[in-house]
């Protein structure tokens, strides 16, 4: 009987337009673009091109590359950032990506012009609509991804809110403000910091009342979980498309590698020095596939390796605090007859490990391993006989602490001839990796190809229906 007269617990919800003055537009906005054409935005979107290409644009990109290399990024990579970024408003880039063939857009090229209503028959036809409202959340270590969900999201015709860091969070909106495009008009930001706890509050609130329609999660195991345990609660029930974390590996030939020695530790340490080693695409687990029993390049191969590297070295000062398990880690290597080479110049902070049959590290307990994500210029080059046994080691990876929160491979970097890509075309299936490529697209990305599996602009969009004997233009 207690429990009858047992008070009621109060859920009271916050009236989030008194936080956020851009609640109370997001209707009116969504019809607005709705109505609109996408070749509108679309056309205006390749003007931005021009303007980045042009003395304005010039100052605002060095500005920016100022900002980021004032709050730790490196130069080099920010510099290639931005060279990308400007890229995808170049018309070739959005055609491709909006008259896509692998995504189906293709359909919509109506003399290079986007047509959003399709007539495939008599009796079938579609239109291409936005889905509306998008939340976007981004990371702290690169602006690309998330500007270029931003501009994806406003051309296909969404408003978009953004969940940034606090590193890069004034950064990105400088941009979208700066850019000639209305897209600055449709673009909303929460500016709350998640490690704040009235802030955390809040965007709790946001997460579960807004009727959110798609929500595009850049982040790591511990953003991810975040978002899902709490967009759980959103009758709106939106589509969470998280990039979960993820790595690269490269798989190297024998046979390839002793015909063309220099050219593979050539481009394998440009691979390995991209962006610190800290990309999903970054090789962070290496393969050697013994086809031929000649080991006697091992050495000049893994001395040439640590030479290219020492060339493209980067100082990174927030890798100081992990030099003393580092050389915890290296000496477990030596220990357990792992080959291990270093830079005479840098030291361990590069340094190569050569095992036989599989990873030294599968075995390492808590006290002599270092996260991948704590590691620079870095890479085990496992030995191993076939295919079959690869693909245990790829599975396996996850499993082994330096790895712990890679979910699966996205990147599979391959240095072979035909037949041995063919077959690593095959592995990638079998264990669901997302891209196989050379050493041009670690950073950069082709592009017609997917995201992670998936077509942004898809994702953004959906297909209504015509069905039937219905006449319409």
């Amino acid at each position: 009987m207690i429990g009858l007269f047992k008070k009621k617990e109060q859920n009271i919800k916050l009236d989030l337009s008194n936080f956020f003055s851009w609640i109370k537009n997001l209707d009116k906005q969504k019809f607005h673009l709705s109505n609109q054409d996408l070749d509108k935005r679309l056309s205006q979107s390749k003007l931005v091109y021009k303007f980045l290409k042009s003395d304005k644009g010039k100052n605002l990109l060095n500005s920016i590359f100022l900002e980021m290399t004032d709050i730790g990024f490196p130069e080099i990579s920010s510099k290639t950032e931005l060279d990308l970024l400007i890229e995808i408003f170049s018309p070739e880039t959005l055609n491709q990506i909006f008259f896509n063939p692998s995504n189906g857009f293709n359909n919509s090229n109506y003399s290079g012009k986007f047509k959003q209503t399709i007539k495939i028959s008599e009796n079938y036809g579609y239109v291409i609509a936005p889905k509306g409202l998008v939340l976007i959340v981004g990371s702290s270590n690169t602006i690309l991804p998330v500007i270029t969900s931003i501009i994806l999201s406003y051309i296909c015709g969404n408003v978009s809110v953004c969940q940034l860091s606090k590193f890069n969070a004034s950064i990105i909106k400088k941009f979208i403000d700066d850019i000639p495009s209305d897209c600055t008009n449709y673009v909303h930001y929460t500016n709350l910091d998640h490690n704040i706890p009235s802030d955390e509050s809040l965007l709790k609130e946001l997460l579960t009342q807004v009727p959110w329609n798609v929500i595009n999660v850049w982040g790591g195991e511990e953003a991810n979980s975040f978002y899902f345990k709490n967009v759980a609660k959103n009758l709106n029930r939106p589509k969470i498309i998280n990039m979960e974390p993820l790595t690269g590996i490269v798989i190297i030939q024998r046979s390839y590698l002793k015909n063309n020695l220099n050219e593979v530790s050539k481009e394998l340490a440009i691979s390995i020095s991209e962006m610190g080693q800290q990309l999903c695409s970054s090789p962070t687990e290496g393969f050697i596939v013994n086809d031929i029993n000649d080991y006697q390049i091992d050495d000049s191969f893994f001395n040439k390796l640590v030479d290219y590297l020492e060339e493209n070295y980067i100082e990174f000062t927030d890798f100081e605090a992990s030099y003393f398990n580092l050389d915890r880690m290296l000496t477990y290597a030596q220990d357990k007859n792992s080959k291990v080479y270093n830079s005479k110049k840098y030291g361990n902070k590069i340094s190569i490990i050569g095992s036989y049959s599989k990873s030294v590290f599968s075995d390492s307990d808590d006290n002599n391993y270092l996260s991948i994500h704590k590691r620079r210029n870095f890479l085990e080059l496992i030995n191993t006989s076939n295919f079959e046994s690869l693909f245990n080691l790829i599975n396996g990876i996850s499993s082994k602490n330096t790895h712990s929160e890679i979910k699966k491979i996205q990147t599979i970097l391959v240095f072979g001839n035909k037949e041995f890509n063919t077959d690593v075309l095959k592995l990638a299936k079998n264990t669901g990796a997302y891209r196989v490529i050379d050493a041009n697209y670690i950073f950069k990305r082709h592009p017609l190809e997917a995201l992670d599996g998936i077509h942004l602009v898809n994702e953004f969009t959906y297909q209504i229906s015509v069905v039937g004997s219905i006449s319409y233009n």
